[in-house]
């Protein structure tokens, strides 16, 4: 996490000009710009290593997996596609936000970050939803117009997503001579796009992951097996896990475009802390991958049989006892 100065402190008298006050924080920009560019290349590797095992383990299971993965499937590709934009954000980090890349590709990077968060939280309420109705009608939501639905339902996620992040490759410009920086056009364009980040990507989306994950683990609340037990568990840390990763953004979000009635402290400390919180958001891109995908045997069990059957000969013996796959009797076992 980004360090402050230990010797934060206000002035105790703030220099007025009229209505217009500037107060005094000493805070160490130096560190927090060390901080956020190890977490972006910390999200970087793990993110790309994670979500390429994700899409290639998905992949492969396409026959055999259940429909409702076909969100997960997306989720993953929108993560992938966040975390292949993060080495721009971290060259703009550690060279003091100055913009080496060119106008197309200010806007291109905001409009792919918009693209990916909007689609990956999108996704994630989708298979929230989708768990709960699958939970309550099994047999309804297997059949071949159920899967035509979802498979509708990720093309309109996208459709959407891509929509509402216009805005973003619009406003989005370079200023400066010297200093070059990738920002909003305006203070108008600024406030519009981050209302709509907010409303899109939090407010609408938060009671819908919530009510349908509460209302899942109610669902199988009845059974008291251990499977069960460990099911519910897993639910609520999906609800902690979401709020996690994106409530610390979405409050700073919401202080930035209400900062006309903070006090000049608290300003200052929100736009100092921003660009960390903006950072932190990308954390979801190696949680996801765990919590939707890593922690479940059915996915572990597809990575190993996967990762057997790239290994040379000399590595793996064969047992006559079970079956990896459905095309085998046999299962490899790494020695």
């Amino acid at each position: 996490m980004a360090t402050l100065n230990s010797s934060l402190h206000a002035n105790d008298s703030d220099e007025c000009f009229g209505d217009f006050c500037y107060c005094w924080l000493s805070l160490n920009f130096k560190a927090l710009d060390m901080s956020t560019f190890f977490f972006y290349l910390f999200f970087l590797l793990v993110g790309l290593i994670e979500n390429i095992i994700v899409i290639w383990i998905n992949w492969q299971m396409k026959k055999s997996r259940k429909e409702s993965n076909l969100y997960i499937f997306n989720m993953a590709v929108a993560d992938m596609c966040a975390v292949l934009f993060i080495p721009f954000r971290m060259t703009e980090t550690i060279y003091n936000y100055h913009w080496m890349w060119g106008s197309f590709l200010c806007k291109l990077d905001s409009f792919f970050y918009a693209v990916n968060l909007y689609s990956s939280i999108f996704f994630l309420a989708c298979f929230s939803v989708d768990g709960y109705v699958t939970l309550r009608y099994p047999f309804q939501a297997q059949g071949s117009r159920e899967r035509r639905i979802r498979r509708m339902v990720c093309v309109c996620v996208w459709t959407v997503a891509i929509l509402i992040s216009i805005p973003q490759f619009v406003y989005s410009e370079i200023f400066g001579t010297v200093y070059i920086y990738c920002f909003a056009d305006s203070m108008l364009s600024l406030n519009v796009t981050n209302s709509l980040t907010l409303l899109f990507g939090f407010i609408i989306p938060l009671p819908i992951i919530i009510v349908s994950n509460v209302f899942t683990a109610r669902a199988v609340k009845d059974s008291s097996n251990v499977e069960s037990i460990r099911t519910r568990k897993i639910i609520y840390v999906y609800i902690i896990v979401f709020l996690l990763c994106w409530a610390p953004y979405y409050i700073f979000l919401f202080l930035s475009l209400i900062d006309m009635f903070l006090s000049c402290i608290m300003i200052q400390l929100v736009y100092f802390l921003y660009d960390l919180m903006e950072c932190l958001t990308f954390s979801h891109c190696i949680i996801n991958p765990i919590l939707y995908n890593f922690i479940h045997k059915d996915f572990r069990y597809h990575l190993a049989a996967n990762v057997v059957k790239y290994m040379p000969k000399q590595y793996v013996k064969e047992d006559d006892d079970v079956s990896i796959s459905s095309d085998t009797r046999h299962i490899v076992v790494i020695t």
